[in-house]
């Protein structure tokens, strides 16, 4: 235990994580006081017309969500790099939406029986 191994010291994964939690721990540092006035705002919304705004709704959300994800990257319960990292999440949210639009028609279908003996013919 009193021996230091230096090829785990020297592992560019490790330090590459290290150097992206940095990063991560001033973003999420910023995220908190953008969703402190976001909700700010969005009181004021609610107080005036007792309705909430639904684009700082959606803004509220993903901040939330960003913040969820640096705070499980830093805290070691995920290996996945949140936002712009994780384009697969971004990719998922965009596909679910568009599942959501597509609309089913159903309908009857009627068979038609082609004569090929008595063609239809044009006159000129």
């Amino acid at each position: 235990m009193n021996e230091i191994n230096k090829d785990e010291l020297l592992d560019l994964t490790k330090w590459q994580r290290f150097f992206f939690m940095v990063i991560y721990s001033f973003a999420i540092n910023g995220v908190v006081g953008i969703l402190i006035i976001i909700a700010a705002v969005q009181f004021f919304f609610y107080l005036f017309t007792s309705k909430i705004n639904n684009q700082l709704q959606t803004a509220n959300n993903w901040l939330h969500g960003f913040f969820s994800d640096s705070l499980n990257f830093l805290s070691f319960n995920t290996d996945t790099k949140p936002w712009p990292f994780n384009g697969s999440q971004d990719e998922k949210t965009e596909s679910s939406e568009s599942d959501e639009e597509v609309d089913v028609v159903e309908g009857e279908s009627e068979e038609v029986s082609s004569d090929d003996d008595d063609p239809e013919q044009t006159k000129p």
